[in-house]
């Protein structure tokens, strides 16, 4: 990759905390780091600006997507002619630059034919745009590792600093969702505590396990790392200077040790108030019409499934904002111009979710959105057309599974039956249906796995798209503290990692590891082609709640040319297996209008 030549970046160190400047002098600057997909503003630093300018107004919060920055400084140096891609990186991308920046082009709302009426021109941009950003993530990671290992510093690298230091902070925090974000989360930590003299505080939903590991395995990368409620802490560590000693939810080094506290929660999230997007310029965000993240509540209703760890962060707690509060958020933004939401909340109940409902339509609110919940038969089908009434274009349902012996060892107190209902009634309402899907849950067999795709073939009809994953075993999970219930015997470290690495695991039946991965292989052919606009559509969840809001009705799902799991599982499956491969005259392929 060629980029500018310039002179070597100066670095403007900000004046050290130790001497109180006056009250409106000082600085906090929080940044969420790249790279991930740049469609809307993250939420989470939006929320600590707003808090901690109320309570402490001698604090100016000026808050930094490094993300969408970073996004938008390759981009426009690629179409300006200053940074040019070479041919390998062309190769990785599947496309060449003319494509890459017609993708960035439609995806900012400058090609609205191409983003909803072309869904062929829509893959090839999402595809690209994917691998794009897979490319410069490996590179950066990289070039983290490198700095990290005592080599110089890259351009970029340079580049992201200067970024921050530009808002001359006297404090810096950083919060982070995703692994991906960690290697330039830690170089940003590192570099300004060595070289800016600053206090540097991380947070985030990635660290509901392995914050004790993350401290060793980048020492030098924060003073404290909070945990669960990031309000509460935050206040407090700016109170005390850094000092992370008596702060709920902290964690940070004395010499060798790592010491760390319990969080704590507030049980009225109200007081925390209202997220801050007012300095936030949605236009530079890769969707064609702004989209805001926003969470009704803290936590998860059900906290029962057990291969999640999510709900950890909320310290097993579910709390709700007010049914006012979250109208007076909605008018806001509505205010602001934004009127396509994500509710990124664990899961938003069924009794809450039709209160919700007719609360967003009593207050005349003209808006789309999208949510996470989990389908039982407590969405009735009045519920259901409610929330379609309400604005509601999508739901991710936690399906997981097809066969009833696996959803009931998940503890996802859910009926087979039951889901298939939920789903149709959905979609009878006008809700796509968006479905979550494991593969290879500890004991599951090739025909348990087989039950899921023929579940997924059966009511391919309710279901726009599918979101898989092969089963993972999450440190701090309830399965990873009752291993002989799911008749595991034998854990190891796979691959050690910041946060603790990745484990590997053995089943006393079922399928192995690599026969759940040679199962999902199988699958993805089929998985891929759910949606009924383009394959890549799922990989872009803000986009699919645009275009839903724009063309759902219209979509044709008879179009879809969905694989047949009798031909795909009991072929593929029983190989990976390792049984003998019945023999199946079915086609590989069916269209459904046939």
């Amino acid at each position: 990759m060629s980029l500018p030549s310039e002179a070597p970046l100066t670095f403007r160190a900000p004046a050290r905390t130790g001497a109180r400047a006056p009250l409106e002098q000082r600085r906090l600057t929080l940044v969420f780091p790249p790279m991930t997909m740049p469609t809307s503003p993250p939420l989470g630093i939006a929320m600590l600006k707003a808090y901690i300018e109320r309570e402490m107004p001698q604090w100016r919060v000026t808050i930094i997507d490094l993300n969408i920055w970073l996004f938008r400084f390759l981009l426009e140096g690629i179409e300006r002619g200053e940074i040019s891609l070479t041919d390998a990186m062309h190769r990785r991308m599947g496309a060449d630059t003319a494509t890459l920046l017609h993708a960035a082009r439609a995806f900012s709302g400058l090609d609205d034919e191409a983003f909803y009426q072309r869904p062929d021109v829509y893959d090839l941009h999402g595809r690209t745009f994917l691998n794009f950003t897979e490319v410069f993530r490996e590179m950066l990671t990289e070039e983290c590792a490198q700095w990290e290992a005592g080599g110089e510093p890259s351009y970029l690298l340079k580049t992201l600093v200067e970024r921050v230091l530009e808002s001359q902070p006297q404090m810096l925090g950083v919060s982070m969702i995703f692994s991906e974000q960690l290697p330039i989360g830690a170089m940003l930590g590192r570099w300004m505590r060595e070289q800016a003299g600053l206090k540097v505080f991380f947070g985030g939903s990635c660290f509901t396990e392995g914050v004790e590991h993350f401290m060793k395995w980048y020492p030098k990368a924060a003073d404290a790392i909070v945990t669960g409620d990031g309000e509460l802490p935050l206040k407090a560590l700016l109170e005390s200077g850094g000092n992370p000693r008596g702060v709920a939810g902290a964690t940070w080094r004395e010499g060798e040790e790592v010491v760390r506290l319990p969080a704590s929660y507030q049980k009225d999230i109200d007081a925390f108030g209202a997220p801050d997007f007012s300095t936030i310029d949605f236009s530079r965000y890769y969707s064609p019409r702004p989209v805001a993240a926003l969470l009704l509540s803290r936590g998860c209703y059900w906290r029962k499934c057990t291969f999640c760890v999510h709900f950890h962060s909320a310290g097993d707690t579910y709390r709700l904002h007010s049914l006012d509060n979250v109208i007076e958020m909605l008018k806001r933004m509505v205010d602001q111009g934004v009127r396509h939401f994500s509710f990124v909340d664990e899961m938003i109940a069924p009794g809450h979710f039709v209160r919700l409902a007719q609360a967003i339509r009593a207050a005349n609110l003209d808006i789309a959105y999208y949510a996470l919940s989990k389908p039982n038969k407590t969405f009735t089908p009045e519920i259901l057309r409610e929330m379609a009434a309400s604005g509601c274009k999508y739901i991710l349902w936690g399906l997981e599974s097809g066969n009833q012996r696996i959803l009931d060892l998940m503890g996802k107190g859910t009926k087979v039956d039951e889901v298939a209902e939920v789903l149709h009634d959905a979609r009878a309402a006008g809700i796509h249906n968006h479905v979550y899907v494991i593969c290879g849950f500890p004991t599951e067999t090739p025909e348990e796995f087989t039950d899921t795709l023929d579940f997924l073939w059966k009511n391919r009809d309710a279901i726009s798209a599918i979101h898989r994953s092969v089963f993972s075993l999450e440190q701090g999970s309830p399965i990873s503290k009752d291993l002989a219930k799911f008749s595991i015997d034998e854990v190891w470290l796979r691959q050690d990692g910041p946060l603790g690495g990745r484990m590997g695991y053995r089943c006393a039946s079922g399928v192995t590891m690599e026969q759940a991965a040679a199962q999902f292989q199988a699958a993805l052919p089929m998985f891929r082609r759910f949606n009924p606009y383009a394959q890549y559509m799922a990989n872009f969840r803000d986009h699919a709640l645009l275009l839903y809001a724009q063309r759902g009705p219209t979509l044709d799902f008879s179009r879809r040319g969905i694989p047949m799991p009798s031909a795909l599982a009991l072929r593929h499956v029983a190989e990976a297996a390792g049984a003998p491969a019945p023999v199946r005259d079915e086609p590989e392929l069916i269209n459904d209008a046939a």
